[in-house]
């Protein structure tokens, strides 16, 4: 590994380190700070188009920016993020990686979508549908199945138009990526989503039933967390 690799996967363990000690502890303004200084750093590789460092600094870059746009939403600057949305999706265009990019795609199509940029948004959602659809990985999969959830979250939230019979149909597509790789929080997600929907037509059988499941797979999420 050359150099310019190595201070790559330092930045990138900068970024990691700081959604891990401060993002996740809501502590934002300081992982903000540290994400705005990691971009910097980025940027002043000077790595030009050609050089073959180029597509792994993208890539680094784009999740940067990510993780800094979805700052800004938790911190109720939709405007700024959005601001950052068509660079993050250019690196990750640039990275040549499809997982980095259908990410990039769902979160900026989701942020559009919120701030009213509703058909621009659910055109970035449905490219990012077919990158997930391509493969098999654990990230394709992952990537796909909460791509299904965040329909039936704008769909339940009345963003996006949509039947209940629908939502239920998308949340069942949640359930049939995410129960193989035992993705427990997008399960919960799942059957939350599909609690809502069935209340809305007013199925309160069902409702209960997927509310119960819900709990149920809140309560793995719960028992790995202490067996860590």
């Amino acid at each position: 590994m050359g150099k310019v690799s190595e201070k790559i996967k330092e930045i990138e363990s900068q970024i990691e380190k700081a959604l891990w000690d401060l993002e996740l502890k809501d502590e934002f303004d300081k992982a903000l700070v540290i994400y705005q200084a990691a971009e910097l750093k980025l940027e002043e590789l000077g790595i030009s188009a050609d050089s073959p460092d180029y597509a792994e600094q993208q890539r680094v870059l784009a999740y940067c920016l990510m993780r800094q746009g979805n700052l800004l939403r938790q911190m109720k600057k939709p405007q700024e993020a959005l601001a950052l949305g068509e660079r993050e999706i250019g690196a990750a265009r640039a990275s040549g990686d499809e997982i980095t990019l259908a990410r990039s795609l769902m979160s900026n199509g989701t942020n559009l979508i919120v701030t009213g940029g509703l058909e621009r948004g659910l055109m970035l959602l449905d490219e990012a549908r077919q990158l997930f659809e391509r493969g098999y990985s654990y990230d394709h999969r992952q990537g796909l199945g909460w791509y299904w959830i965040l329909q039936a979250d704008l769909a339940n939230a009345g963003l996006v138009e949509r039947e209940p019979s629908e939502v239920i149909e998308m949340a069942d597509h949640a359930l049939i990526s995410l129960k193989p790789i035992e993705n427990w929080p997008g399960i919960a997600r799942a059957y939350a989503a599909r609690a809502k929907a069935h209340e809305i037509v007013g199925d309160k059988e069902a409702a209960l039933k997927d509310l119960q499941e819900q709990m149920e797979y809140e309560s793995k999420i719960q028992s790995e967390e202490k067996t860590e």
